[in-house]
């Protein structure tokens, strides 16, 4: 943010970006739209030295980079734009589409500050030493070694940014926050100018990012918002749909037919089926895949059926990295960049690149292949074919980011995707993008009874509720700060109190009842389960926990542990009473500490106050998932029901940190016991409410805590 608010770096005049921008022609003959000259406009006026555009897929990002690179061109010269990418893939198509120079940010940053820069300082200075002694004996290698200190000079010149220089970083949220703050840098000491482009609700970076979308959220970042890529109308608004993570987009792909769901095989089945017809069809298709296994199954059936074509030829093959094998017209995808490959026009291999196998030579077990995005020709070595050669006729979600084809096909299988991964897979078709949606996880046992599994709106829904996106740390601590008295974290901090005062208290009825056992009891592996169990107990019947305490105590268990039989019977005990949850407004706790039953009560009284608040936000500013849930429950439920429903959402929401426009969020974990309890419960009072059963019945007061929806800690309910 530093950098953005810098504006010290170098623009262009106010009557060379009109002229340029207004004359600009894409490759196609067409001026720019509105708010691609919007955009372009603000980067080139602007004398920030961090300027950043931010557009959803389809936009003309790419258009828009070339009418600012013609207009900085214009004022600083042939050169003075480049192009960095975190793949040498997409460094190689930026710069070929916009005819730049580029590099991917690792080795940019290899070599201009990493370790290359380190090993060509020590070559340079060792020359440079060698020179000045035979410079002084008068040495033959005296040129010799001046052309090596000049050349090695100039090699580190070439990775340095130059003054009123543009450097352009693709698919900018990919980069991590830490290579972004060493371009930055090196771009402030030179005079340059950087300029971030991408989209954050796409992939995001391995590792600590979320820059470009923190300029964007603080409204920093200039927007591109019409959306040309698609040929249908209506996917151009339901993509954004996608991209904000609505589920109420799902009906138009619905009605459109570009949602298919059913059994896993099936789905793969006829995603494949229908990619294969398009690409017989001449069309430019991608089959895309959640996981590398059936990105591999996919690749195998695709193989076998171009073999069965006559495409292919199966008996001069070569062994690729997973096993498979490849012959003359397989479609193979490189997986390592290497720079001592290069093709008949001096391109080296990067990852990613798509290629057709045209030979096999056995002897040394090499491939002759030709790229298929340009037609070059190249000979890959065995090395390379067995470590970093895979088939490329499937891909995942992650490698088809940057992709433009005619039409996508997707599986979807449960837990595999987050929202930025379905976004970027069904984006990247400008006539079709399809969704096989798996209603059974093919990892798990086959669900039998077909009632049992979830709907292909839930997978979606929980898929779009996935947001992966990185955020920065100044957002993470912006967000502590405003969630410090949220129900979860006053949740917890209530459940470690309450423990403190339910141990102290079952202490001194162990004490009451067999004086000085408790000190012997409290060592015990189970002493912490034994607090829990008795909170639990003693909050639905305490005369009749106390009683089970003492005949444990008084049997003389053959157990060696003591403290472990009261647990397993207050155990015993707990599931034949009737269930009631532990709500911390209403839970009797005794202590003898004052300070203790102080803090108690502090954390009762906010989180009261707490309570109030989220309910009476959630009814009155009616957020986006109100929408949602009204949508889901009709416009003709009761208004009581209503009220009290969102109201329980509301602190559900609160008490376990849910920010999607799911009203629930995503279906909780098997291991998340209590708060799965909690969202099956809502899930069937929000059905009942959709079919005009019964359901909450106490409205008395909306804002109590008397409904089966407790505010209780993780970890209590036993």
């Amino acid at each position: 943010m530093v950098a953005k608010n810098d504006d010290e770096g170098p623009a262009v005049p106010v009557d060379l970006t009109f002229q340029t921008l207004t004359s600009y022609r894409n490759g196609e003959g067409s001026p720019l739209h509105n708010d691609q000259l919007a955009a372009a406009s603000d980067v080139l006026l602007s004398s920030c030295m961090l300027d950043a555009i931010v557009g959803p897929a389809g936009t003309g990002k790419t258009t828009t980079l070339g009418a600012v690179k013609a207009a900085w061109e214009a004022t600083y010269g042939k050169g003075s734009v480049v192009g960095l990418a975190p793949a040498a893939a997409s460094a190689e198509v930026l710069g070929s589409e916009l005819r730049m120079v580029t590099e991917n940010v690792a080795k940019w940053l290899h070599e201009s500050v990493g370790s290359g820069a380190a090993e060509r300082a020590e070559r340079f200075f060792r020359a440079d030493d060698r020179f000045r002694v035979a410079a002084a004996t008068r040495g033959p290698i005296v040129s010799r070694l001046q052309q090596e200190v000049a050349r090695l000079s100039a090699e580190q010149t070439q990775w340095q940014f130059r003054p009123n220089q543009l450097v352009i970083i693709d698919e900018a949220s990919m980069v991590s926050t830490l290579q972004l703050a060493a371009l930055i840098r090196q771009a402030k000491d030179a005079g340059a100018k950087i300029l971030l482009v991408g989209d954050p609700a796409q992939l995001d970076s391995i590792d600590a990012g979320g820059v470009l979308g923190w300029l964007d959220r603080q409204g920093k970042a200039a927007r591109l918002s019409t959306i040309w890529r698609f040929k249908d109308p209506w996917e151009r608004s339901a993509s954004l749909g996608l991209r904000e993570g609505r589920p109420s987009v799902l009906a138009e792909y619905e009605d459109h037919g570009r949602i298919r769901h059913g059994h896993y095989s099936d789905m793969v089945d006829r995603a494949y089926s229908a990619w294969h017809s398009d690409v017989l069809a001449g069309r430019v298709s991608v089959l895309i895949a959640p996981d590398n296994e059936t990105v591999q199954m996919l690749n195998e059936r695709a193989q076998a059926d171009r073999v069965s074509l006559g495409d292919v030829d199966a008996e001069r093959t070569l062994v690729l990295r997973g096993g498979l094998r490849a012959g003359r017209g397989d479609v193979v995808i490189a997986r390592r960049n290497d720079r001592s490959i290069r093709d008949d026009r001096g391109e080296f291999l990067r990852n990613g690149t798509l290629l057709e196998v045209t030979d096999v030579d056995r002897s040394p077990g090499a491939l002759r292949a030709i790229r298929k995005d340009s037609g070059a020709a190249l000979l890959l070595p065995s090395t390379y074919v067995e470590a970093s050669l895979k088939l490329g006729y499937a891909t995942t979600a992650h490698r088809s980011q940057g992709l433009t084809v005619d039409t996508g096909h997707t599986v979807v299988t449960p837990g595999r995707l987050t929202r930025e991964l379905l976004y970027v897979s069904m984006t990247r078709g400008r006539h079709s993008n399809t969704a096989y949606v798996s209603e059974n996880d093919p990892d798990e046992d086959e669900i039998l009874d077909p009632s049992a599994r979830s709907s292909w709106r839930v997978i979606l829904g929980e898929v779009l509720a996935a947001e992966g996106a990185e955020r920065t740390a100044h957002e993470i601590q912006d967000f502590e700060r405003q969630h410090a008295d949220s129900l979860e974290r006053l949740s917890r901090e209530y459940d470690y109190l309450a423990q403190i005062a339910a141990g102290l208290e079952l202490a001194k009825a162990i004490d009451g009842l067999m004086p000085g056992r408790s000190e012997e009891m409290r060592d015990s592996p189970a002493w912490g389960a034994a607090v829990a169990a008795w909170r639990r107990a003693s909050n639905i019947n305490r005369p009749r926990a106390l009683r089970v305490l003492s005949e444990s105590l008084s049997s003389e268990a053959s157990g060696q542990d003591l403290t472990a039989v009261i647990h397993a019977r207050l155990r015993r005990f707990c599931p034949a009473m009737p269930q009631k949850p532990i709500d911390p407004l209403t839970e009797q706790l005794t202590t003898d500490r004052p300070d203790l039953a102080e803090l108690l009560d502090q954390v009762r009284r906010r989180i009261g106050n707490r309570a109030e608040r989220v309910a009476n936000a959630a009814l009155l500013d009616e957020p986006e998932w109100t929408t949602e849930l009204r949508q889901d429950i009709g416009a003709g439920a009761d208004p009581f029901k209503w009220a009290a429903l969102t109201r329980e959402v509301a602190l559900y929401r609160d008490r376990w940190c849910v920010n999607t426009t799911l009203p629930l969020g995503p279906t909780p974990a098997d291991w998340e016991w209590e708060q799965r309890a909690q969202w099956s419960h809502l899930r069937q009072e929000i059905t009942h409410a959709a079919t005009s059963e019964p359901g909450l019945t106490d409205v008395a007061n909306l804002y109590g805590f008397d409904s089966p929806i407790s505010l209780t800690s993780a970890g209590l309910q036993l």
